[in-house]
Formats: structure tokens, sequence, C-alpha cells
């Protein structure tokens, strides 16, 4: 999905809590900003939504003098 999904592009993804955590420690590790927000009946619900969006990042340069 990180190839798809252009920069700053959104993803949503409802599902069980659990699962939710498992997805949003994959996708911070490829930078991406994330939100876990309760299920629109109240947050006794183990259903969540996660909103992650790509962020837009470039490496940083770096010259050696010589």
């Amino acid at each position: 999905m990180d190839r798809i999904l252009r920069p700053e592009g959104a993803v949503i993804i409802r599902d069980q809590a659990d699962v939710l955590v498992k997805v949003r420690k994959i996708v911070g590790g490829m930078r991406w900003n994330t939100k876990i927000i309760d299920h629109e009946d109240g947050p006794l619900v183990t259903e969540k939504i996660l909103f992650a969006v790509k962020r837009y990042w470039v490496t940083e340069n770096v010259t050696s003098s010589p």
C-alpha cells in the first residue's frame, strides 16, 4: 500500500482494536501519521477506526567536504 498511496494520502481501516494496534505498528515504521478513534456507537465497542496518512518526506542531504 505504501507504493500505491501518494504522499499525504489517507487510509481508513475499521477492525478490532487488537488488529489495529498491530497495523499501527507497521504503518508507524513506514513513517505514516496514525490515529485510532472509537466506534461511533461508543468507546465500549471493541471495533475501532484507524486513520493513517502517508507523510511527504525526503532524505537529508549529507555532503562531505574534501
